[in-house]
């Protein structure tokens, strides 16, 4: 009686299985878990493999939360903005802190005559022991603000915070989740959120990635709009009106997204829609964790108002319209806006002059201005408080 063939690497299709004789691996059949660990290291391996091919290439870009600079001006001071740098300090140096935006950017001064220095040189006449350091770029709001002097504090000293703000232009760049770092081109920022009558965040630090890998900023971007579903958690917008108002004849078209309530009209606003309440109160806020900052360090800490002559003319209601949204704008409600941001502070409010272009010689005219509402004030002296080191 003859024997059954045998064939290597498969076992008869009938008869006894026969010993030695493997299964192939495609009719082994391993246990759950071993495949599905097996499966995700395939996934780990392959996708770490993709980030190396993507980092290799160096695409897609980094996406950096925040700015220094918003442009690539000279010099820079020690910290990274605009400004002179570190020269070495003198002894009971009196040392002045200044945040703010573009006008504290100011792309205008000449190189050797940053805003530091024509400030420094303004105070000179009424405290000789001064230095001054500016941390600020266009676009900035108390937010990256704030975080800046958390930079600063940690590195160094001072006696006076001045904070320039722009009550118009602040209350929206702290709404919202991104800003402009430079004229029509928005970016991603450092940003806090109201909750519970305090800021919470902030959602990253200036300078920090906003994606920690090229995979994910491959990814995420296609699934996930970072700027828009920030948004969605905000108050809601108030749309307008489809219709001009009747009582109202001076009239004026816009292209600011009022309905959006990302425009420097917004504090103007009335009835004040609940995302500009909103972005005042934030605004409120930051500035108070500002000046504790400012306290705990050792420092005064006072908000410099410097209001348009445009501004301070409009003194009638008017009816703005953008793309069929119909506002009011009221000077009231903007003034009533800044009281509501800068309640309780010290403020120095400089009283608008002729309507100029930025300028070095502006610039200039406004520190001086400035050094004497401080020596007015008496905020040119170290504050009688004991300063607490870190």
């Amino acid at each position: 009686m003859r024997s059954p063939p045998i064939v290597f690497g498969r076992a008869p299709a009938h008869g006894p299985k026969w010993p030695g004789v493997r299964k192939p691996l495609a009719q082994r059949h391993y246990h759950p878990v071993l495949r599905l660990g097996f499966a995700v290291a395939t996934i780990v391996l392959c996708a770490a493999a993709l980030e190396m091919a993507l980092r290799y290439r160096d695409w897609p870009r980094t996406v950096t939360s925040g700015w220094r600079v918003s442009a690539q001006a000279s010099p820079s001071n020690q910290f990274g903005w605009h400004g002179q740098p570190a020269r070495p300090r003198r002894q009971n140096e009196f040392v002045i802190v200044m945040t703010g935006g573009a006008a504290v950017e100011c792309l205008a001064c000449p190189p050797g005559e940053t805003l530091d220095v024509m400030l420094e040189h303004a105070v000179r006449r009424f405290n000789p022991n001064v230095r001054v350091v500016t941390m600020g770029a266009t676009g900035y709001g108390q937010d990256q603000e704030y975080l800046a002097l958390h930079d600063y504090f940690s590195h160094d000293r001072a006696d006076l915070v001045i904070n320039w703000a722009s009550i118009a232009d602040d209350v929206p760049t702290n709404t919202f989740r991104s800003g402009p770092k430079r004229p029509g081109q928005p970016a991603l920022k450092p940003t806090f959120a109201w909750r519970n009558n305090d800021i919470l965040g902030p959602t990253e630090g200036i300078g920090d990635l906003v994606y920690h890998s090229k995979l994910s900023a491959l990814i995420w971007p296609l699934f996930i709009d970072i700027d828009r579903n920030w948004t969605v958690l905000l108050p809601k917008a108030d749309p307008g009106s489809d219709a001009p108002p009747r009582d109202i004849q001076a009239r004026s078209h816009v292209d600011d997204p009022l309905e959006q309530q990302h425009s420097n009209w917004s504090i103007w606003l009335t009835p004040r829609p609940e995302r500009v309440t909103y972005g005042i109160e934030l605004t409120h806020g930051l500035f108070l964790h500002m000046r504790e900052l400012a306290r705990l360090s050792g420092a005064r800490f006072a908000i410099l108002l410097t209001p348009s002559p445009a501004d301070m003319r409009a003194t009638a209601p008017i009816a703005l319209e953008h793309k069929g949204h119909w506002f009011v704008a009221d000077p009231r409600a903007r003034d009533s806006a800044i009281a509501a941001a800068t309640d309780g502070f010290d403020q120095i409010t400089l009283p608008p002059e002729d309507e100029t272009p930025p300028s070095p010689d502006a610039e200039r005219h406004v520190m001086a201005r400035l050094a004497e509402a401080l020596n007015e004030r008496e905020m040119l002296k170290p504050a009688p408080v004991e300063r607490q080191r870190h």
